[in-house]
C-alpha cells in the first residue's frame, strides 16, 4: 500500500560539496532571484563566494544544465532557460523541505466542500475504506507572474481533525502545514505516487486546458508520527507548466 511506503535516507552521508552549491543555486533560480536572464554569476565569482574550485563549480553548474535550468555557452557564460524553455516550472521535490519550498513559492485558493467519501482508486491506493469521509477541499495551484494554474489539487483531510478543519484559511499556508499548527500535529515522512494521465473533462475545463491533454498526477500522502496518515492530496499538473526533477545518489 502505498501509505506504508518508506523512502530510506542517508541523512548521516553529507552531499558532495558540488550537489550542496548546485541545490542552493537552483533554489534561487526557482525563486526568481535571477530576473535579468543574463545576470547569472560567473564561474569565478562562484569559486569566491563558495571557497571552492573551478571543477567543483563547473561540476554544479553542469546538474543545473542537464535539469534544463540554465545554458553554457563558451565565451558567452551562463545564462538562465526562460521558463517556456524547460516546460513551464521545473521543481525539486524530493524531500520534505523542497515540498515546503515548493508550498511556499506557489500560491493556493482553496475551497472547503464538506465531507466526502475518498474516491474509490485513492483509497484503494493509500489502504482506507472507501466509504470513509473525509473533509474535502479543492482549489487551483499558481505561480507569481505566471497566469496560468499550474495544479488542480483535492486536498482530503482525515476525520479526525474535525475540530481544526473550520479554522483552515483557503488562501493561507499549504494545507498540510497549517495542520501542524492548528492541531499540533507533526508531519514526519511523505510518500507520493507519480504518473502520466489524459486528465478528464472536468480538470481540464479547470486548468483551462484541451480534453485529454497529458498531465503529470501527483496522489501524496501526508504522514505523522507513527504512520499516521492525516492528509492525502490529489494534483494535475499539465505537462507544459511542470517538470518534476528529482537526484538520485548512488549508495556508497
Amino acid at each position: 500500500m502505498a501509505a506504508k511506503i518508506k523512502r530510506s535516507t542517508r541523512s548521516a552521508v553529507r552531499k558532495p560539496k558540488y550537489q550542496q552549491i548546485a541545490a542552493e543555486l537552483r533554489e534561487g533560480v526557482l525563486r526568481g532571484d535571477y530576473r535579468d536572464l543574463d545576470q547569472f554569476p560567473t564561474e569565478s565569482v562562484l569559486c569566491e563566494r563558495y571557497g571552492v574550485s573551478r571543477y567543483t563549480v563547473r561540476e554544479a553548474l553542469r546538474s543545473l544544465q542537464l535539469e534544463g535550468l540554465i545554458e553554457r555557452t563558451r565565451g558567452s557564460g551562463t545564462t538562465i532557460q526562460p521558463a517556456t524553455a524547460r516546460g513551464g516550472s521545473l521543481y525539486q521535490l524530493s524531500s520534505v523541505r523542497e515540498i515546503l519550498q515548493y508550498a511556499r513559492d506557489t500560491k493556493s485558493a482553496f475551497t472547503p466542500l464538506g465531507m466526502t467519501e475518498l474516491p474509490k482508486d485513492i483509497a484503494a491506493n493509500v489502504g482506507a475504506p472507501s466509504e470513509e469521509r473525509w473533509f474535502h477541499f479543492r482549489g487551483l495551484r499558481t505561480r507569481p507572474g505566471q497566469p496560468e494554474p499550474i495544479a488542480l489539487t483535492d486536498a482530503y483531510i482525515h476525520p479526525d481533525f474535525q475540530s481544526v478543519v473550520e479554522k483552515i484559511k483557503p488562501n493561507g499556508l499549504a494545507i498540510f502545514s497549517q495542520l501542524e499548527k492548528l492541531a499540533r500535529v507533526k508531519m514526519t515522512h511523505v510518500t507520493q505516487n507519480i504518473k502520466a494521465v489524459a486528465v478528464s473533462n472536468q480538470v481540464a475545463a479547470e486548468l483551462g486546458i484541451p480534453r485529454k491533454t497529458p498531465c503529470l498526477h501527483i496522489l501524496r500522502c501526508y504522514m505523522g508520527a507513527n504512520d499516521r496518515l492525516f492528509e492525502i492530496s490529489s494534483s494535475y499538473h499539465p505537462a507544459d507548466r511542470f517538470v518534476y526533477s528529482m537526484h538520485i545518489d548512488l549508495e556508497k
